[in-house]
């Protein structure tokens, strides 16, 4: 079909020709922006390697073969749902704590004092520069981290809900040794896992039945993670779980006590309080901030010179520690903050899974604001150390600990 009447620019008639003559000039028009749009998105990724390649030659992986995508995926927006319809439905007796009274009651603030001078120590490795690091390796008495080797090891602590399958948790356990303890999160639990003490407050309520149960049997790791295998919190190989758990270097766990499994610190920091592109959750729970002095008085026992001005940190509520670093804290302390967790009437259940989440790191003795680098955790924690775009095409040296001088030859 041909235009009426043709257009004219510059004296010359633009749609003289058949409408599919005109898709061509229009596609030859657009045809260098397409060009500039792949290219600017090829910027953007790098190709992944096989699991087993990135574990065998870590720091000689080529940049053609790596895949990490550099631009964040944004959390999804999580619908508010009836948490205040029945809350005691939410509610498991902490009676049930065996050795430990259902009240911790006042904290007396002797008692408090001691509980800090017990647990001010901390791994002489937590601030190590690596001016340090060289200077110990001319020791030859330092013994070496704990290896991963058996089962008894390392254990998985994973809380699902639904729907969600957690099979993938068995699968990985055989073929990198691991016990596993799955938490059910539903109003009406499946009996094959394992019941939290409560159902508030999300991963946390079960996460902290677990440490509270096996506080004198833990195992030289702990990772705590979501059920699903799926995770857009990931930023390691994928979204697949056991694509990051399977590179992690258990050494760096072992120096730093505490580490959490996201390397990228959006969205989390520099500030997890006033982020710069908050969700609707953010807006929705904000009013919390202003309580944070009450809420680590509670929590922690902290009194108000005690509370940071700000917390930051990566966010997503999955990581891993050695046992050490949860021994810092008495089994009190955790108890506590489960009970705080099923009672409290400050919020409803996202707003404590909200909290909570901002917390973990501080709990676990990590500075408030702990915002490490990203190419640098990469490095320590999964021995991607470059060189490649993401590290500037440099090639990172993964903290360790020092190599005995008697070994130096070996």
């Amino acid at each position: 079909m041909y235009r009426g009447s043709p257009s004219r620019s510059f004296g010359i008639s633009l749609f003289r020709k058949p409408v599919h003559s005109t898709r061509k000039i229009l596609f030859l028009v657009m045809l260098p922006f397409a060009f500039l749009a792949i290219l600017y998105r090829s910027q953007s990724y790098v190709m992944v390697p096989e699991s087993s390649q990135w574990l065998a030659k870590p720091a000689e992986l080529q940049v053609e073969h790596m895949h990490v995508q550099a631009e964040e995926m944004q959390p999804e927006e999580t619908s508010m749902e009836e948490d205040l319809a029945d809350t005691a439905s939410h509610k498991i007796p902490l009676a049930a704590l065996t050795g430990n009274p259902l009240d911790v009651g006042e904290i007396d603030e002797a008692d408090l004092a001691a509980a800090k001078q017990e647990t001010s120590d901390t791994s002489p490795f937590d601030q190590l520069s690596p001016l340090d690091l060289e200077l110990l390796a001319q020791s030859s008495t330092y013994a070496p981290y704990a290896q991963h080797e058996t089962a008894e090891d390392v254990t998985i602590v994973a809380a699902r809900q639904g729907a969600d399958s957690t099979d993938w948790i068995e699968e990985f356990c055989e073929d990198y040794p691991c016990n596993a303890y799955i938490y059910s999160l539903d109003d009406e639990p499946n009996p094959e896992f394992f019941e939290p003490y409560s159902r508030k407050g999300h991963e946390a309520s079960a996460y902290l039945s677990y440490i509270i149960d096996y506080y004198d049997e833990l195992a030289p790791y702990t990772i705590f993670l979501h059920g699903r295998s799926e995770q857009w919190h990931n930023d390691i190989a994928g979204p697949d779980t056991k694509n990051v758990l399977a590179n992690l270097r258990y050494e760096a766990v072992s120096l730093k006590g505490y580490a959490n499994l996201r390397c990228s610190n959006r969205p989390g920091c520099p500030s997890t309080l006033y982020q710069m592109h908050p969700v609707t959750l953010d807006f929705d729970y904000e009013y919390l901030i202003a309580q944070m002095p009450e809420i680590l008085w509670q929590l922690l026992g902290l009194d108000a010179s005690e509370v940071p001005e700000d917390i930051g940190h990566q966010c997503c509520a999955q990581f891993v520690l050695t046992r050490e670093r949860i021994w810092e804290r008495p089994k009190s302390d955790y108890i506590r903050i489960l009970q705080w967790i099923a009672y409290t009437d400050m919020t409803d259940n996202y707003g404590i899974g909200w909290l909570i989440e901002k917390l973990w790191h501080f709990i676990f003795g990590m500075p408030a604001v702990y915002c490490v680098s990203e190419e640098q955790c990469r490095c320590d924690l999964y021995g991607w150390c470059g060189p490649n775009p993401l590290t500037h095409n440099k090639m990172l040296t993964p903290v360790s600990y020092p190599k005995p001088k008697d070994i130096d030859d070996y």
